[in-house]
């Protein structure tokens, strides 16, 4: 079940959980301060749905300041049945496991991003399986969300059953993490195999057939019912334009300024991206541009960053490339910017 307002989103409940983390792990909060669909007001609203562009900046600093990229599993024991709002009583409202997991699978979109966040059932008649796949975003982060998504089924397939099930298998894509003995504790097995074709948990037949001890007959539907109500009422918070601007800025920050990679993480063709742009008056170039000096200006503003590697993050392919473009935008140079910024200026190599 997908709803077009749901794609490029993610629900508040788990925009909230990991904003939540990041704020308890310590780290500071002025990047994410910057981004106006993570303020109160917004994750406030149980309607609300925050862009996934804004969903993986908090990603990508659970990653860089928790205890590596398995952070995304071990978050899950912090995460009781209700943290993530409807999501959650789909899983244990169903005559079994099957059925819950399977019904949550169908309504996904009511959680995560339908456009990048993919799952696929398998049975056998012996054992139960979901498979995983996210987006292409940084590796640490695919790799904490991959986490994250197969211990959550998990950690509510228990909360379901009201048993410590144990699965048959898990499968992750990535190698093994130095967290790997903490993971075998959570998922309650060694039987993790790591490099392995695809992300995916496998349960017993016996455990996803057993009767629900807390299912309501009829309260299944009722959800599911609910649930694309849910969908049809999604408020999605940031324009477009603004989680396209989001996505490029991150795109020069990993290197990857490019149309195909762009409109890959906005979940569309190039050539649809294209076409999204020429719609509000702008182009791939005009904007590449505008980020590019937007962030040219703010490491000039707010670091000593030495200008070859400014020049390197920004896409010049030398120095003089970079000073010209900042005098044609502010007519100043780069070292008279960072004098008024009150910055100290190094002695200049080659003029400044």
């Amino acid at each position: 079940m997908q709803s077009h307002n749901a794609r490029g989103t993610i629900s508040v409940h788990l925009a909230r959980f990991v904003v939540d983390a990041l704020r308890r792990s310590g780290a500071g909060m002025d990047r994410i301060a910057r981004f106006h669909d993570l303020g109160p007001e917004v994750l406030g609203n149980d309607l609300a749905r925050v862009s996934t562009p804004s969903a993986l900046a908090v990603w990508e600093e659970l990653t860089l300041c928790e205890a590596g990229t398995a952070v995304g599993a071990l978050l899950t024991e912090e995460a009781p049945i209700g943290t993530f709002g409807l999501w959650d009583y789909l899983v244990t409202s169903g005559p079994s496991l099957r059925e819950s997991l399977r019904q949550v699978v169908e309504y996904n979109a009511v959680i995560a991003d339908p456009a990048n966040e993919k799952l696929l059932v398998e049975e056998d008649g012996r054992t139960f399986t979901v498979r995983h796949a996210t987006g292409s975003w940084g590796p640490d982060v695919v790799e904490a969300i991959d986490w994250f998504a197969l211990a959550m089924f998990l950690t509510r397939a228990r909360a379901a059953t009201g048993r410590a099930l144990a699965p048959l298998h898990v499968g992750v894509t990535h190698g093994a993490p130095r967290e790997h003995r903490r993971l075998a504790e959570l998922f309650g097995t060694t039987r993790i195999e790591f490099e392995a074709p695809y992300n995916s948990i496998t349960f017993h037949d016996d455990d996803v057939r057993a009767p629900l001890p807390k299912a309501q007959p009829g309260l299944d539907r009722l959800l599911a019912h609910q649930a694309r109500l849910t969908l049809a009422a999604a408020q999605p918070v940031m324009l477009w334009q603004d989680s396209f601007r989001m996505v490029l800025a991150g795109a020069f920050r990993e290197d990857a300024v490019t149309l195909e990679y762009v409109a890959g993480r906005l979940a569309m063709s190039p050539r649809t991206l294209q076409r999204r742009l020429r719609e509000l008056g702008t182009t791939w170039r005009e904007e590449v541009e505008s980020v590019r000096q937007e962030r040219t200006m703010e490491l000039l503003r707010t670091t000593d960053m030495p200008l070859r590697l400014i020049a390197a993050q920004v896409g010049y392919s030398d120095m003089r490339a970079l000073r010209r473009a900042v005098r044609r935008w502010d007519g100043r140079a780069p070292r008279d910017i960072r004098s008024a910024a009150g910055l100290a200026v190094p002695a200049p190599r080659g003029g400044g």
